[in-house]
């Protein structure tokens, strides 16, 4: 399996290692595994790594592993297969994607294995593509190229001009054509004005809230300054995204609204900010 592919998993699930957090759906370590996929789907129990019924001796053990049919490696030789020892996640990542197609050449089909969105699947080669053709930009953990004040202040007076004019569109601004016509919705919005700045939060066509939550630095709600990037629990968890700008407010697209500024201490936004911030710049 080339190590393009596995470095653009790595970079797509976790930002390099910047995001080791347990995923709504339970997936753990660097390269976001499900656990009874680490271990293998016939143990007898739950699917978290917190669950009893799957203490972590066991999911690490390569003899359990080998039992139930997992994908757990021990890359390091240290006795234990451990999701979150980016040896042993990119071991297992290989092993994964060579079961599943990928010793065949067939990586889309892989990718397509480990996660069932085509968004997905169009980041990972993406990144595969840049990495293999050696045209990859630097990507500091931050998100992209610029950093600081001036890129957010850049992103925030770019968003900014199309507040009361850009209405709400499902799935727009992921072509050039609805970039131009300024028809966005809350994710391609905050992808198109941090570009716009030189900060690259991820590929056009592919930017979603899924995406954007994955970026950058994780900040504690409590110390989120002009800037972040945050996200709201609306028809899922981390349905919506906005630009924070300081005292409350917020640069969003929301499908009521468009783009606009809204406020955290509204009843609506208070109840479904759910603390997610990523500093991007």
């Amino acid at each position: 399996i080339p190590w393009t592919l596995i470095a653009a998993i790595h970079r797509v699930e976790t930002n390099f290692g910047q995001d080791l957090n347990t995923s709504s759906v339970g997936a753990i370590g660097h390269t976001q595994f499900m656990v009874k996929t680490w271990v293998g789907w016939s143990f007898p129990g739950g699917t978290r790594l917190g669950d009893a019924s799957i203490p972590k001796e066991t999911l690490m053990s390569p003899a359990a592993i080998s039992k139930y049919g997992g994908f757990g490696v021990d890359g390091d030789g240290d006795g234990k297969a451990d999701p979150y020892n980016v040896t042993d996640a990119m071991y297992s990542t290989a092993n994964y994607l060579a079961a599943n197609g990928g010793t065949s050449g067939n990586y889309q089909k892989a990718v397509f294995a480990y996660n069932h969105a085509s968004w997905y699947v169009s980041r990972v080669m993406g990144f595969m593509k840049e990495y293999t053709n050696g045209s990859v930009q630097a990507v500091s953990i931050k998100g992209g190229s610029a950093k600081g004040s001036e890129a957010i202040e850049k992103a925030i007076k770019v968003g900014s001009s199309i507040v009361g004019k850009s209405p709400y569109v499902w799935g727009g601004g992921r072509n050039q054509g609805d970039i131009n016509a300024r028809k966005f919705d809350c994710s391609s919005y905050v992808r198109w004005a941090y570009s716009s700045a030189g900060v690259d939060l991820g590929p056009v066509s592919a930017t979603t809230t899924d995406t954007l939550v994955k970026l950058g630095k994780v900040v504690k709600a409590s110390e989120m300054k002009r800037g972040d990037v945050i996200f709201f629990d609306t028809y899922k968890i981390n349905g919506h995204v906005a630009i924070y700008l300081g005292d409350g407010k917020f640069l969003n697209d929301s499908s009521s609204q468009g783009v606009s500024v809204g406020d955290l201490n509204t009843k609506y936004w208070k109840d479904r900010f759910n603390g997610n911030v990523r500093r991007v710049a």
